[in-house]
């Protein structure tokens, strides 16, 4: 099961779906097993209820989901693009890791982003 919320979410705080997702993953074995085995979550920097906002909010977890359950790829990253910001790309990070830029390359590519 993969989770995304906006963390400018003006009507849900994205810090009730991690508390969620950090109690279902204390009461199902732990953080690690649950991220290697059955669900992720992202985090959506800028982002509103669902979309919107100044944020990259146009990302693919469908095709996410399908390469888990499908090819058992697990996804780490998911590449965000998105209006507000014509020609940015952002990797949004599993959590509780999250992007930090490398100190090289292109600002605007997500290749110069890790996670960590």
């Amino acid at each position: 099961m993969l989770f995304y919320h906006g963390v400018s979410d003006p009507w849900f705080s994205a810090l009730d779906t991690v508390n969620y997702y950090e109690r279902m993953a204390a009461d199902s074995g732990g953080m690690e097993l649950v991220r290697e085995k059955s669900s992720r979550a992202f985090l959506v920097p800028g982002m509103g209820h669902c979309s919107s906002g100044a944020a990259l909010d146009r990302f693919d977890l469908l095709s996410a989901v399908v390469n888990w359950v499908e090819d058992g790829k697990a996804p780490d990253t998911v590449i965000a693009t998105g209006p507000a910001f014509p020609g940015r790309a952002r990797p949004l990070c599993a959590y509780p890791q999250h992007a930090q830029y490398k100190g090289q390359g292109d600002p605007e590519s997500a290749a110069s982003f890790e996670c960590k």
